[in-house]
């Protein structure tokens, strides 16, 4: 008799798990909607971008899906805050994809302020215009991952934080870090 008591117990427990999982899913695509990002950076995206939109979750192929949540992030795989472009202001990074067919291609760009102003520039980063976007997320880390002092002064890296963007491509499984140099963007591959 003690057996038949698990069932019932059991499955709620199973079935709020799942929907649990389901909800999770959903709040994280939640955190690639572009209206969580400042005005002003809203209105250079639909100024510069308006075919575009973040790469998001469901658009991820399953190897990247994979590699993102191993990362256990709280943000979404194709938006990066942080100080990019100088230590005073916040800069953001994003991976865009085409509105129509997400996979077709994609824009990797930053959109900075300079101090005072209100207006954000764009800087692209690397742009693909064939197949495979699914396979790439971008993340934000503090700059001390990847660079020591030394390191710092002979690339003359000075900001707080760098940009990380994985290729999940199954023979192409690499990370590219991006970092603020003087007055470019430098780019090298490091393991991650």
């Amino acid at each position: 008799m003690r057996r038949f008591w698990i069932i019932p117990v059991l499955f709620p427990l199973l079935a709020s798990l799942a929907f649990g999982q389901q909800s999770e899913t959903k709040q994280r695509s939640n955190l690639c909607r572009v209206d969580s990002l400042p005005v002003a950076v809203q209105h250079r995206l639909q100024q510069d971008y308006a075919s575009w939109r973040v790469q998001d979750v469901p658009d991820l192929s399953p190897r990247a899906r994979g590699r993102w949540e191993s990362e256990k992030p709280l943000s979404c795989p194709g938006i990066a805050v942080g100080h990019f472009d100088s230590g005073q202001t916040f800069s953001y990074a994003l991976l865009l994809v085409p509105e129509a067919n997400p996979d077709a291609g994609y824009r990797f760009i930053v959109l900075s302020q300079s101090p005072g102003q209100s207006e954000y520039k764009a800087t692209v980063l690397e742009k693909m215009d064939q197949a495979g976007a699914a396979n790439y997320l971008i993340r934000g880390t503090p700059i001390g991952k990847f660079f020591d002092q030394a390191s710092k002064n002979h690339f003359n890296a000075r900001t707080p934080d760098v940009i990380l963007l994985f290729d999940s491509a199954e023979k192409e499984y690499g990370v590219e870090v991006y970092y603020r140099s003087e007055s470019n963007y430098r780019h090298d591959p490091v393991d991650y």
